[in-house]
């Protein structure tokens, strides 16, 4: 029987966590560029790449993770967290990247329970699950796009990651070519439609973010050895830290 790496015709070497590690690599190479040397944009374009790519991870990692309350619960406290830290330094109410991604973590959990239940034709959980569903998007673009609160990316980086999990069939019971039409190659075209669209509404330099298409091209759908899962959620906050820290000090 052929494998998804043959049917998807991806036979890449780059495993989940080293994108990741590639990810804080360069989104510590934003972070330094934004804090400490604004005036040299190649930092900033390089950055460009770090979203994306962890985009992509968060949106796999919700595919595996078991506890899915649990892990919600810990991004949305985290991004609050972090998210007084960030209007504090800027000077106005602000959210995130994990504050994005909080919203992403709802609507893709809200999609899969619709999908389960459309697989065992559940209608009851069907309807509650499209009603969840309707309530994330709805909470996600009133926040993004009505409240005036700044969140990083807006509305187009809250569906990105939403886009790799958005024709995985599949996974939740569904037979014949429903199941059949999700792979890795399919997912990583969804995702580049959702890059587009994120670097048109955001504009600049972050249509270098289409760049980082070429590593996600090599992934291999495999985590790797080691147990990375908080690695970003502990890395993130700390670099902040350390960088303002820098900051202040010169």
């Amino acid at each position: 029987m052929e494998n998804e790496d043959e049917r998807s015709g991806n036979f890449g070497f780059l495993t989940g966590n080293m994108l990741k590690i590639a990810a804080c690599a360069f989104m510590l190479v934003d972070h330094t560029g934004m804090i400490l040397f604004p005036d040299v944009i190649a930092l900033r374009i390089a950055g460009r790449l770090a979203m994306p790519l962890f985009a992509f991870m968060f949106a796999e990692g919700c595919r595996y993770t078991r506890n899915k309350l649990r892990h919600f619960l810990l991004l949305f406290c985290l991004a609050i967290a972090t998210g007084i830290v960030m209007s504090v330094a800027q000077g106005a109410v602000c959210g995130d990247i994990l504050t994005t991604f909080s919203f992403s973590c709802l609507i893709i959990y809200a999609l899969d329970a619709l999908k389960k239940y459309a697989a065992l034709k559940n209608r009851r959980n069907i309807a509650l699950s499209a009603l969840a569903l309707t309530a994330a998007l709805a909470l996600a673009i009133g926040v993004c796009c009505f409240s005036g609160m700044y969140v990083d990316y807006g509305i187009a980086g809250v569906m990105l990651p939403v886009t790799v999990r958005l024709l995985d069939f599949g996974s939740f019971g569904f037979t014949g070519p429903a199941a059949d039409i999700y792979s890795r190659t399919v997912a990583l075209l969804c995702f580049a439609a959702g890059l587009v669209a994120v670097s048109l509404a955001v504009g600049g330099i972050q249509t270098f973010c289409l760049l980082a298409l070429i590593p996600l091209a090599f992934y291999n759908g495999k985590r790797g050895k080691l147990r990375m899962k908080y690695f970003f959620y502990i890395f993130y906050p700390a670099h902040l830290i350390i960088l303002y820290g820098i900051n202040l000090l010169l």
